[in-house]
């Protein structure tokens, strides 16, 4: 009785399977045959029968049913188990049978003979040993022909077969696949229980063993046949996944994802050949059946697919449309196409174009606009198919309105509804009903005035395209329309200007013109819309922007009228302020935002600054419309600036038009002095110009010293001469007689008068307003260290006392900096370090701190890769690494600093702290790319030499990537194969090598092998690597000698007499002529006279840890690709 069972394949677990494709069982007269035929080639296996049990052994996990067994051969098999790995299965046989064993063609034959079988074993089945001879023969034939051909000078080109690059990307919920094949190409996927099977319409050489050793997401197992000239990948997918294609220029691609499919469905995923056509061939696109209909229908393929959408009808095929964006496979083309869906609360307009197109959508006089900046016809049938339907749409006939550049589909509005827009890859989708699906981000106006007081008001649209003017011909007027690509952001309230209105929209921007030369431009991320002379803005309660109450601004933002500020009824300043505070207790709400801000300039004009501060920040909660207005930025940047927030103060004093200010720029200036950044002072105060001048003596003495400094530290001694020359003639105040006293000597010595510096600085330190006679205190002694008065250690001893002395302001900087260039002449680059690194961080925002900490990054980094690092000890150069790894500089000449540590470190055999490094700098400095790649590389092999294979393998796969540089591909996976192999996972390790044949592989295949205990297979192996070294005249160097030692050794386990005597043959003599024979001897003797002392040396030479060998290797042999 014959029986044939196909095998229904399950999901691969941890073990690679042998794809086995049929198992053919029967009990014949007088044997029983078991036929395993495969998908590709038989697997390695072997077959023992002991007491009573049968063993046949794959080198890989094969799925079967155990049952067929015992139910077809039930006089040869009583009950059969199949190991844990799945790759060996155990008969229990029912009498005293002995096994023959033949391999033919894709099959194993195993045939069961009872003990009195006298004959020879059963042969194979006459058609096999037909089609063997007749493929022999057509073998020979080809050959012969072959021969003939070559002898009269025709030689077949020999050309090799094409690579198949195939890419992996792991997104969250999907896993794609990508098949990279340059050049045009057939195929067809077809998903099946747990397996998805894609058909090439060519074949090529394709690596998977990277997917079958890591397999992403959702995927178990991945295995490659070739058949009749075509290449077919199966992927062994987990359970409840489902799979999808698409093309990409000449790329294949496979989707991977959760779904909810049958087991039982057969469902053809893509039609593979009306894919390639060129776009014009192609029928026209065609709404396909749902998948189940498919599946029903018995038929399977790319055939079933395109027989199922030639039949269907537009009438069936609408309702089955999908309800997410188009594909790309079937996107329009030369137009646009709109729909009709049912949506979650309504119903969806969808508009797909052939690319991604920004739009505006807006509702004006019942009818729902929807413009495009794309301008393309807008295939309409849709819309008016589903309202013959009897579709629920609010909406009446469709009409199309182009204009220059773009196009608009206009739908009358039956009823009032709620509009939303989402845009998807190149759709966009109109949802109108009862609730909003999202409301878009909303378009934020401001009011703006140029210096010269004309306005303008700025839309803060992102991204924005295009601006359109069209006219609305059912209305009568003219529309301007700004557009946008998605997210969606929408003018959420309609506002009224005095020269346009802005409808409100769901996406972009309306305008409806009043005056006729209103101007509306885009820039990359903004709408302004002016005219030649200025917008007539107002600053009261009617302002159109938000609604709210602005104090009266002065004629010029930022003028600070101190004086005028400081009148209000009252005697005194208690009284005037009471008057305030009265003002405040009485306003009503709307009033509220314009007390508060008058109370804030009242405190000013005192030079009150923190509380004037504080009540500004109350009067813009009570009104956020204030912190757009130029008129308060400008009063709450000078309070900023007085206060000593000199970040905040150049920031509220930009932009909102006080930039071209000079009342504005001459704070500005003022900030950006106490700050450091003497450049933008400099241009700064230039811009004011005169205005320095119109405050009193005490300012006016503050803004031209601050402008003199800047000037000299631009080495302009002329301009600070001119900003001095503008001093007060007599100043009131210690204060500004002390600024004067600094400037003067300050410019002395830049001129070289050293005694007239001198002088001054002293009288400025006399003078005894703390601030200045600190900075004269620092003048003067590195004047006197410049001229040899004082010496370092001198200066050095006044600048910590002065450190100390005087604080928090630039002044501690500038002695922090000098301090720190005193311990670098002398140095001491820890103690520079030191100090550099407080004045950095005390000061952030100086641009002198930024120079310094680009200077700390260059001065760290030429200690390590300089002499100066190899004085020092590893340890050493580790703990000062760590107290100043923050200064690595960024880029490959910070990560060359990093890796050259970490040599360091393996030379000194800290493994640990090697490792370390390199982590750190793989998970903080390096961002993907080829040199992530490369530092994980050697990171995974230091894990390698500090036994910790878990982690080497972590490094790797957290870095994989595609498109590496073929050598560091190469070496990356020979250490995750040698990571592998340490977590005794030898198939996977070897799996990884099958394909490669370089001396570095090679040698890698033969340690796994013995690791694994695989004796025969490492025998063969080490002899191989051998090569025809024997034949060389020369010693046998100490590499080979232990491959030959190895290579006895494992023939020895093995068993095999025949491997021995090999060896003995080939390096029998150049053994006996080294150190190692005596050991060879040992290990070379016939096996049955080895004892102890063999066992005794091959535990010896088993015990030799390659594993420092093959690092060194790597390192050698690719040092550009890892190091």
């Amino acid at each position: 009785m014959a029986f044939a069972l196909l095998l229904l394949l399950a999901p691969a677990g941890a073990w690679a399977q042998a794809a086995l494709d049929r198992l053919d069982l029967s009990e014949n007269d007088g044997y029983g045959r078991m036929i395993f035929s495969f998908q590709g080639a038989v697997p390695k296996h072997r077959i023992e029968i002991n007491a009573g049990v049968m063993v046949l052994a794959f080198d890989r996990a094969v799925s079967v049913n155990l049952d067929e067994f015992a139910r077809q051969m039930p006089r040869f098999i009583a009950t059969v188990r199949q190991d844990d790995d799945g790759k060996t299965l155990r008969f229990a046989l029912k009498a005293d049978f002995w096994s023959d064993a033949k391999q033919a063609e894709m099959s194993l034959y195993v045939d069961l003979m009872p003990s009195q079988w006298t004959h020879a074993a059963p042969p194979l089945p006459a058609e096999v040993v037909a089609r063997i001879a007749a493929a022999a023969a057509e073998k020979r034939a080809a050959e012969e022909a072959k021969a003939v051909a070559a002898a009269q000078g025709i030689v077949e080109p020999d050309v090799p077969l094409p690579g198949l690059d195939v890419r992996v990307a792991r997104h969250e919920g999907i896993s794609r696949l990508v098949f990279d094949w340059n050049q045009p190409v057939l195929y067809s996927l077809v998903q099946r229980q747990g397996l998805a099977t894609i058909t090439f319409d060519r074949t090529a050489t394709v690596d998977l063993s990277s997917l079958r050793v890591d397999p992403p997401p959702f995927l178990s197992h991945a295995t490659a046949i070739e058949h009749e000239g075509r290449l077919a990948v199966i992927l062994t997918l987990k359970p409840g996944v489902v799979i999808t294609d698409f093309r990409e220029d000449m790329a294949v691609v496979l989707d991977l994802k959760p779904g909810n499919t049958r087991d039982n469905a057969e469902v053809p995923v893509a039609a593979g050949p009306t894919d390639i056509r060129p776009q014009a061939a192609r029928p026209e696109a065609k709404e396909e059946p749902a998948e189940e209909e498919v599946a029903a229908s018995g038929e399977v393929g790319t055939d079933a697919v395109e027989a199922k959408a030639e039949d269907a009808s537009a009438a069936d095929a609408a309702p089955a449309a999908a309800a997410g964006p188009m594909p790309a496979s079937v996107r329009p083309v030369g137009e646009a196409v709109a729909s009709i869906r049912d949506g979650r609360g309504g119903t969806d307009i969808v508009v797909s174009w052939p690319e991604p197109v920004g739009a505006a959508v807006f509702e004006r006089a019942d009818r729902l606009w929807m413009v495009f900046d794309e301008a393309l016809p807008i295939d309409t049938a849709g819309l008016v198919f589903a309202a013959e339907a009897g579709s629920p749409a609010p909406f009446g006939e469709p009409e199309v309105v182009r204009f220059d550049g773009g196009v608009a589909l206009v739908l009358p509005l039956h009823e009032r509804v709620l509009v939303s827009v989402v845009e998807e890859g190149a759709d966009w989708r109109i949802s109108a009903g009862e609730t909003l699906q999202t409301t878009g981000r909303p378009i934020a106006i401001s009011r703006n005035w140029r210096e010269d007081g004309r306005g303008s008001v700025t839309f803060d649209l992102k991204a924005t395209r295009k601006v359109f003017k069209f006219e609305d011909r059912r209305v009568g007027d003219m529309l301007i329309v700004a557009t946008a690509r998605g997210p969606s952001q929408a003018v959420q309230t309609p506002h009224s200007f005095v020269e346009f209105q802005v409808l409100q929209t769901s996406q972009g921007i309306a305008i409806v013109p009043i005056a006729d030369d209103l101007i509306v431009a885009a820039a990359p991320d903004n709408v302004v819309v002016s005219r030649q002379d200025g917008l007539m803005l107002s600053g009261d309660a009617g302002n159109a922007v938000s609604g709210g109450i602005l104090a009266s601004a002065t004629a010029l933002p930022a003028v600070m009228e101190f004086d005028a500020w400081r009148v209000a009824p009252g005697r005194n300043f208690i009284e005037r302020r009471q008057f305030h505070l009265d003002r405040l207790a009485a306003a009503v709400t709307q009033e509220i935002g314009a007390a508060r801000f008058d109370y804030a300039k009242f405190l000013l004009g005192y030079g009150l600054a923190q509380e004037a501060l504080a009540a500004l920040n109350a009067a813009a909660i009570e009104d956020a419309a204030l912190i757009k207005d130029p008129a308060f930025r400008g009063v709450k940047g000078v309070a900023e600036a007085m206060s000593g927030r000199y970040v905040d103060a150049i920031r509220s004093l930009s932009g909102n038009g006080l930039d071209n200010i000079p009342h504005a720029a001459v704070w500005r200036g003022l900030a950006r002095a106490q700050l450091g950044h003497w450049d933008a002072a400099r241009a700064q105060f230039a811009l004011a110009g005169a205005v320095m001048d119109s405050f009193d003596d005490g300012w006016r003495t503050i803004f031209r010293a601050r402008a003199a400094e800047a000037a000299l530290a631009a080495n302009d001694v002329d301009g600070a001469r001119h900003h001095a020359a503008a001093f007060p003639e007599e100043p009131e105040g210690r204060r500004a007689q002390a600024e004067i006293m600094l400037v003067d000597a300050m410019i002395a010595d830049r001129l070289g008068r050293t005694d007239e510096a001198l002088v001054r600085y002293d009288r400025a330190i006399e003078n005894g307003y703390p601030p200045i006679a600190a900075r004269a205190r620092f003048g003067k002694a590195v004047l006197l260290n410049k001229t040899g008065e004082i010496d370092n250690d001198a200066l050095a001893e006044e600048l910590e006392s002065l450190r100390y002395a005087w604080r928090g302001d630039a002044l501690e900087l500038e002695v922090l900096s000098k301090l720190a260039s005193l311990h670098l002449e002398s140095g001491g680059i820890v103690d520079a370090l030191k100090i550099m690194r407080i004045a950095t961080a005390n000061y952030p925002d100086s641009d002198h701190a930024h120079r310094m900490n680009m200077q700390m990054s260059d001065l760290f980094a030429d200690f390590f890769l300089g002499e100066d690092a190899s004085r020092m000890t590893p340890l050493q150069a580790l703990a000062f690494f760590e107290s100043f790894k923050d200064l690595t500089p960024i880029g490959q000449r910070g990560d060359e600093m990093i890796r050259h540590l970490a040599e360091r470190l393996v030379e000194a055999d800290l493994l640990l702290q090697a490792a370390q490094l390199l982590d750190y700098q793989v998970a903080n400095r390096l961002h993907g790319g080829v040199a992530k790649a490369q530092v994980a590389a050697r990171l995974a092999a230091i894990l390698l030499l500090d036994e910790k294979p878990e982690n080497a393998l972590a490094a790797l796969r957290a870095t994989k990537q595609n498109l590496l540089p073929e050598a560091l591909a190469e070496r990356r996976l020979l250490i995750e194969a040698r990571a592998l192999a340490e977590l005794k996972q030898y198939d996977y390790a070897l799996d990884l090598l099958e394909e490669r044949n370089d001396a570095l592989s090679r040698t890698l295949r033969a340690d796994v092998l013995w690791q694994a205990g695989r004796w025969e297979e490492a025998g063969d192996a080490f002899e191989a690597m051998l090569g025809d070294s024997w034949k060389a005249e020369a010693a046998l160097s100490d590499d080979t000698r232990l491959q030959v030692m190895r290579a006895a050794v494992a023939y020895s386990l093995a068993g095999d007499e025949g491997g021995l005597s090999r060896l003995r043959t080939k390096f029998g003599e150049a053994m006996s002529r080294s150190a190692d024979a005596g050991a060879f001897a040992v290990v070379s003797d016939p096996i049955v006279e080895q004892g102890v002392a063999f066992r005794e040396l091959a535990s010896r030479i088993a015990s030799i840890d390659t594993m420092e060998r093959f690092v060194t290797s790597l390192k050698d042999n690719a040092s550009s690709a890892i190091n």
